[in-house]
């Protein structure tokens, strides 16, 4: 393969040559060949959205990517026009060339998703996966487009982490976001996480009556009025990690039971020492059951009858 004279190592942090606004007219009109791609063999060039020229090898493109022509189709000295701007091109085009690849490691989340999309796009193997891990890295705060992205183009671990972030995100939302052929499954996923708190509230409504809590089948009624408040507020929290903070530390804001309890000498202050624990092994076992949300993408639909 061809190496670019003028390929330096740089990180993905490396500044552009732009254009100042202003400079002369005569100089707005003239090409700018960016400095790390401007080799004076170069058989292809290419432009960038925004107007910056990158001098290639057909051959480093071909061999690299899937997306590129290679040096057996001419392309008469035309430019290519690409629809990405210089910036994204610049790390793009340095894992064609056999040097040490960009860590992308202080590139911004809408710059590293525009470059992730655009790896994928001209099928640059070399920076697939480089990608997906630092795209990793926005979690929780960039779910939403993680997720999309990783569906789109198929990242199976990256589909689970974000799912899961998302999995208490309203059905609205996401039913908005998803492609067409994840919206089912999505709503599949998001009902397995209902069944979580049905499956506490059906426990507290099966259980007995009764002056005090002394077995696992009897409740007093003030117990049963805030475990059941308990679990509907659990159920309305809108984020994973919050969850699992409320269910594990039964956080007084949210299980606060104010009625008095003069009868039932197993119950203390706001807590019903009896039960409580129970239906918190409920919500936490039921949380561990359920599967990725890769799971429920690849369950096939029953084949419609005859």
């Amino acid at each position: 393969m061809n190496q670019s004279s003028s390929l330096l190592h740089t990180d993905s942090s490396s500044c552009l040559q732009t254009v100042s606004l202003n400079m002369p007219d005569e100089a707005l009109s003239t090409p700018i060949v960016n400095d790390q791609f401007s080799a004076q063999d170069a058989d292809i060039t290419i432009q960038s959205s925004d107007g910056i020229l990158f001098k290639l090898h057909r051959s480093n493109l071909a061999g690299i990517t899937g997306a590129f022509p290679g040096p057996e189709i001419d392309t008469q000295g035309e430019i290519v026009h690409l629809t990405e701007p210089a910036k994204v091109l610049e790390i793009v085009f340095q894992y064609v060339y056999p040097r040490k690849h960009p860590s992308l490691k202080d590139l911004d989340f809408d710059t590293l998703l525009q470059v992730a999309e655009a790896v994928e796009k001209y099928d640059v193997f070399s920076a697939m996966n480089t990608c997906e891990w630092r795209l990793s890295e926005f979690l929780p705060d960039h779910a939403v487009e993680i997720l999309a992205h990783s569906v789109k183009h198929g990242y199976p671990e990256s589909i689970d982490k974000a799912g899961l972030v998302l999995s208490r995100t309203p059905h609205l939302e996401m039913v908005e976001m998803l492609p067409l052929h994840c919206v089912v499954p999505w709503l599949k996923y998001q009902g397995a996480w209902q069944k979580i708190f049905d499956n506490a509230i059906r426990h507290i409504d099966g259980m007995f009556y009764n002056y005090y809590c002394y077995d696992v089948q009897h409740v007093c009624s003030p117990c049963r009025v805030s475990l059941l408040g308990w679990v509907t507020k659990l159920s309305q929290i809108k984020t994973i990690s919050s969850l699992r903070d409320a269910i594990t530390t039964r956080n007084p804001s949210i299980y606060n039971n104010s009625v008095a309890h003069p009868w039932c000498s197993n119950c203390s202050g706001n807590i019903c020492q009896f039960h409580l624990p129970t239906v918190q092994k409920i919500l936490e076992d039921g949380i561990t059951s359920i599967p990725p949300f890769t799971e429920f993408l690849k369950a096939k639909e029953p084949a419609p009858s005859a």
